[in-house]
């Protein structure tokens, strides 16, 4: 009678199991466990705009921490990270204090721990790092004619003057320009002890980046649609592309020689040339590692120990890793929708990177300044200041949709410096 029993009761868990892990796995199931989801308190407000996404889009929610997960033969899947970075964020509003003219002429760099920034009507205004106070005594040193372009190469300080390059000196001041420049009017990506690389966007019809090898003093090209950061793996370089057309698109691919590549034997520059007329050219590509759709990566960079994308996906924006086909969000940054059409990302010593944020024109409307454990936003003009993205609860009844305000405390505050 006891094995009977025993028997009877083995059959019916066998018959509850399958019935009880399809109910775990439905939607009422997956509803109640999210009920008891206990998110990283870091990320509480940017899961509570994952939410009402959901409600906008029409869809049904997956189980936290997954927030997006991939539709069949789809590129990527969003989760919340269970160990968010945690980051210090501050925004700061600094004015062109040379002219009326907000918006720099160039792309701002780091030099010797600071900011150096081109303003109308050509001078430089300097910022100490972190702290981003003025550096009047290095200002008085740069500002002896007027400039239209800067870079840092090799360490050194370049800009155009003129139709001259000339480099800056702290025992001789300016001086003309005798090395090799591989740039057009255009910033630099990255640069190493081998090659100073920059990039070319065309949009829709794509882009380019370019490896100018130092020692040999040759291109190399990759095609890259379009380029915005590079970093540095080893002896390889992972490229990070993004697109702004319709919804967007991301690439990041791995170049492990770039001798490798497409080699540019043409008489001027890679980047001058006229693209109508070599767009159909095949050109080199690395190992593809990401490959999206609906989704833009405007920066690609090292934190600390791991690689870490400024994600933008559907208005939102987070730093996020990546691991088997799945963002994890790490940081919610400053809870707003910060976007770029051709940015640019550079690390630089110490752990310090920039990212500079353009216009449609390609002009530089703000910076964001990550040092140590801390993210910090530079807006040139009021029009620039992040604000935070609507994290109400859509509430659907009937035909009625209300709005319900979720009540958050957040620190960030905006400090405005002449």
């Amino acid at each position: 009678m006891k094995k009977f029993l025993l028997g009877l009761s083995l059959l019916g868990l066998l018959v509850m199991l399958p019935i009880g892990l399809n109910w775990y796995q439905s939607s009422s199931g997956i509803k109640l466990r999210n009920q008891y989801y206990s998110s990283p308190p870091k990320l509480q407000k940017l899961l509570k705009r994952f939410q009402r996404l959901h409600i906008e889009y029409a869809e049904e929610p997956p189980a936290l921490p997954l927030i997006y997960e991939r539709p069949e033969g789809g590129d990527f899947s969003i989760a919340l990270s269970e160990k968010p970075l945690g980051l210090l964020k501050k925004q700061v509003l600094l004015r062109n204090p040379f002219a009326a003219a907000s918006y720099p002429l160039s792309f701002s760099v780091i030099y010797r721990g600071n900011l150096i920034v081109l303003f109308e009507p050509g001078h430089f205004a300097c910022y100490r790092l972190p702290e981003l106070t003025r550096n009047l005594l290095l200002e008085k040193q740069l500002n002896t004619q007027n400039f239209a372009y800067h870079w840092v190469l090799n360490g050194r300080l370049v800009a155009l003057s003129g139709s001259r390059s000339i480099i800056f000196s702290e025992s001789s001041g300016w001086q003309p320009y005798m090395g090799p420049m591989p740039l057009s009017k255009q910033p630099k990506l990255f640069e190493d002890a081998r090659y100073i690389i920059s990039a070319r966007c065309n949009g829709e019809w794509g882009g380019e980046v370019y490896f100018y090898d130092k020692e040999s003093q040759l291109y190399y090209i990759a095609e890259a649609t379009c380029a915005n950061s590079i970093v540095k793996q080893g002896n390889a370089y992972i490229v990070v592309a993004s697109l702004a057309h319709m919804d967007g698109s991301s690439a990041v691919q791995l170049i492990n020689d770039p001798r490798l590549l497409t080699r540019w034997v043409g008489k001027i520059k890679p980047q001058d040339r006229d693209f109508t007329k070599s767009s159909e050219t095949k050109l080199g590509h690395g190992k593809t590692l990401i490959d999206c759709r609906e989704l833009m990566l405007l920066a690609g960079f090292r934190l600390g120990q791991q690689n870490v994308y400024l994600v933008n996906w559907r208005e939102t924006s987070f730093l996020a890793t990546w691991q088997n086909g799945t963002f994890y969000a790490v940081d919610p940054l400053f809870h707003d929708g910060l976007f770029a059409f051709n940015p640019l990302t550079t690390a630089y010593e110490s752990d310090v990177v920039l990212m500079n944020i353009d216009s449609p024109e390609e002009v530089e409307t703000s910076c964001l300044l990550f040092t140590g454990k801390q993210a910090i936003k530079i807006n040139w003009s009021e029009k620039t200041v992040s604000k935070e993205y609507s994290t109400y609860q859509i509430k659907v009844t009937g035909s009625i949709t209300e709005a319900e305000e979720l009540q958050f405390v957040d620190s960030l505050e905006v400090q405005a410096t002449e």
